[in-house]
C-alpha cells in the first residue's frame, strides 16, 4: 500500500481569504493611489524647498498613464515616490553634514585668529569632555595646535582571579558520588 497521494486526487485547496470582488479591489487601488498622490506631492515639495529649486516632473521613462494594468500603475508609482523619498532623505542628510562642516571650519577659523578668546576656552572644555577617541583627539589637537589635555585614563580593570574561579567550577562538577557505569562503555 502505497503512503502517497496522487496530486489528482488530492481534495481541492479553500482559499485563505475571500476572493476580492472587482468593486472591493477598484475601491482598495482607489485608496492606494489617493495615498501615492499625497506623499509624491509632499516629498516633491520638500525636496524642492531644500534644493531651492521649483517641483519638478522627474525623468521617468513610462509615463504612468500608459501603463495598462492599474496595480502595475500602482506598483511603479509606489517606486517612484520611495525613491523620490529617498532622495529627500539623501539631500537632508547632505545639507546636515554641509552645516556641520561650515560650524567647523567657521570655529577653526576663529581659533587661528585669536586663541586667547574666551570662546576657544570653552570649545577646548567642550572637546575635553566628549571627545575620548585618541585619534579624534590628536587630529583636533594638530588642527587647532592648540594642546588637548590627556585622555582621563581611569584605573585598569582588575583581572578576575581565573585559579579560583577555575577551581570553584572544577568543585560545582566533582561528583559526591561515584557515578555508575552504563552498560557496555
Amino acid at each position: 500500500m502505497s503512503l502517497s497521494m496522487d496530486p489528482a486526487d488530492a481534495p481541492p485547496r479553500r482559499p485563505r481569504r475571500k476572493p476580492e470582488s472587482e468593486a472591493t479591489r477598484t475601491r482598495r487601488l482607489q485608496a492606494l493611489a489617493v495615498q501615492l498622490a499625497d506623499r509624491e506631492h509632499r516629498a516633491a515639495h520638500a525636496l524642492a524647498a531644500l534644493t531651492g529649486g521649483l517641483p519638478r516632473a522627474r525623468g521617468h521613462v513610462t509615463p504612468l498613464s500608459k501603463i495598462a494594468d492599474e496595480a502595475r500603475r500602482l506598483e511603479v508609482w509606489r517606486a517612484r515616490v520611495e525613491r523620490l523619498e529617498a532622495l529627500l532623505d539623501s539631500t537632508e542628510r547632505k545639507r546636515e553634514t554641509r552645516a556641520k562642516i561650515v560650524l567647523g571650519a567657521t570655529l577653526l577659523a576663529e581659533a587661528q585668529r585669536d586663541p586667547d578668546d574666551p570662546l576657544m576656552a570653552r570649545v577646548m572644555e567642550i572637546l575635553d569632555r566628549r571627545v575620548d577617541r585618541p585619534r579624534d583627539r590628536h587630529a583636533i589637537a594638530e588642527m587647532l595646535g592648540l594642546p588637548l589635555a590627556p585622555i582621563r585614563s581611569g584605573e585598569a580593570p582588575r583581572l578576575p582571579d581565573f585559579d579560583a574561579m577555575a577551581e570553584a567550577a572544577l568543585a560545582d562538577e566533582a561528583p559526591s558520588r561515584p557515578t555508575r557505569r552504563k552498560k557496555g562503555g
